[in-house]
């Protein structure tokens, strides 16, 4: 039995313990009952988030849909005016945007852009042109004479149409190219073509004016020959050119630049191996007898007095010294090469080694004024000089020997500015062949022109102009013939 004492111990300590035990559970209860209030805020919270990704997602479906189908105006208000999207909606679409379509930067070189993700600069240009010529007489019906100076197709004598007018735009142009660094140099590719592919008048065929690509000092393709200095060459609205410059021939190549300098000019060596291409005037009677002994005729004897037999085996071989002062451009080039003639009828194999050699510039005077020039010789270079058929590069005789062809010639130009949109050129030059005595006398032996024109750029990217063309084409035998020409040209570059 429990003393009155300890029974009244057990009783405080029995109450003590209930006290403690309720309190405890007050503070519990209250805990419980906040947590649960936060749990309901973050629900709706996310009830709320939820549906706002929700509608996000929708607008986001409704731009592409707009955009797959062509439709520019996301929504549309009461009055039919088109809704601007929300800030959220336009943050989503720019970021979409950014992802599929990197901006695109200005390119290393002036007027190209850069390819998004690449180091590579790419640009695109040309011009389009409208030329109207009116010929003292017609070359004959499409025929390039009639488009551009084609010397060997000047009419001899009173044989052509006279009075005759062309139209067109053959020489509009376009060309693109590329800029890339790397270790090796710049990567530089260029393209261009016209529409000369083909002699009718009124038939725009594209032709292929330039394709070529360079590393460093190295470039291979189809361009100028290097034999030709492209900054002497005179400005005219004739694409033809004058008689007396160099060929503007584009074949293709490969070739070597060199720049170095001398006592601070600087100066470059060029040289380049170049595609071969003979062409040749062939005695008819050494290819009718020939011809009968093999007991078969030849496809070429019914042809004009050139033949090129394309069975050329050595490339031409072309080396050019340029000159770059600060008053002009000089240059010096040397040209080799082989001329070949086979026949697989006749079975007659005949070749020579021949070139030439020609001096260019472009001297600046007073202000942009400025002297162009041109002198050449050659031996068998005769397809570097002037247009198709105007000269042979060699001729065979009866018997099957061999003969290169002498060429020689000069041009001179002069520009004068009159203010900075008006500006003309006086050109003149001339061509000379020397075949031997046993050469048909219906052979063109001498060519000239005179160019004089005015020409009118109101801005950079237009010209007008004006021009009036003298040439004459005289043969073996003494019988000239004269064309005279006006040309109306308008140019617009983009």
């Amino acid at each position: 039995m429990l003393k009155p004492a300890a029974k009244i111990i057990l009783i405080l300590l029995s109450c003590l313990f209930s006290t403690t035990t309720l309190a405890a559970d007050e503070d519990i209860k209250t805990l419980l009952k906040a947590l649960s209030q936060q749990v309901t805020q973050l629900q709706s919270q996310v009830e709320r988030s939820n549906s706002r990704i929700e509608q996000l997602e929708q607008e986001v479906q409704q731009y592409r849909a707009g955009q797959v189908a062509g439709n520019k105006t996301l929504a549309t208000n009461s009055t039919g005016q088109a809704a601007a999207p929300s800030v959220a909606t336009a943050s989503v679409m720019d970021n979409d945007k950014a992802k599929e379509k990197p901006a695109v930067t200005v390119g290393d070189v002036k007027g190209t852009f850069k390819i998004p993700g690449t180091d590579t600069s790419v640009g695109m240009g040309g011009f389009v042109k409208m030329d109207t010529l009116f010929n003292s007489v017609s070359a004959g019906r499409d025929r390039l004479g009639d488009q551009q100076l084609a010397l060997s197709q000047i009419p001899i004598g009173a044989i052509g149409e006279r009075g005759q007018i062309t139209f067109h735009g053959k020489e509009s142009r376009l060309w693109f190219k590329s800029f890339t660094p790397s270790n090796w140099g710049d990567i530089n590719t260029y393209m261009e073509m016209d529409f000369y592919g083909d002699a009718a008048t009124y038939t725009y065929t594209p032709r292929l004016r330039h394709a070529y690509g360079s590393i460093g000092h190295f470039l291979a393709g189809q361009t100028w020959t290097t034999f030709l200095n492209v900054a002497a060459l005179p400005d005219t609205l004739d694409v033809g050119g004058s008689a007396g410059a160099m060929l503007s021939l584009r074949q293709p190549l490969a070739r070597w630049s060199e720049p170095f300098n001398v006592m601070d000019t600087p100066m470059e060596l060029q040289v380049a191996l170049e595609a071969p291409r003979s062409r040749l005037w062939v005695d008819n009677r050494l290819e009718t007898g020939a011809a009968n002994r093999a007991g078969a005729s030849d496809p070429n004897l019914d042809a004009a007095y050139y033949t090129t037999p394309n069975a050329d085996r050595y490339p031409d071989l072309v080396a050019r010294l340029n000159l770059n002062p600060s008053w002009g451009n000089l240059s010096l080039a040397a040209m080799g090469r082989q001329v070949r003639y086979t026949n697989s009828v006749t079975g007659y194999r005949q070749d020579a080694w021949g070139g030439g050699v020609n001096a260019a510039g472009r001297i600046s005077t007073f202000g942009l004024d400025n002297i162009r020039f041109t002198a050449h010789y050659g031996k068998g270079d005769a397809r570097y000089v002037s247009t198709n058929n105007t000269f042979a590069d060699a001729t065979l005789t009866n018997r099957g020997a061999i003969d290169l062809v002498d060429t020689y010639g000069g041009m001179l130009s002069y520009q004068y500015w009159w203010d900075k949109q008006w500006r003309s050129s006086v050109t003149y030059g001339f061509s000379q062949a020397d075949y031997p005595a046993y050469a048909n006398s219906v052979l063109s032996r001498q060519v000239q022109s005179v160019h004089a024109n005015l020409l009118w750029s109101p801005v950079s990217q237009a010209m007008l102009g004006v021009e009036y063309t003298y040439a004459t084409r005289e043969l073996i035998d003494g019988r000239d013939g004269l064309l005279q020409r006006v040309q109306f040209s308008a140019r617009y570059s983009f």
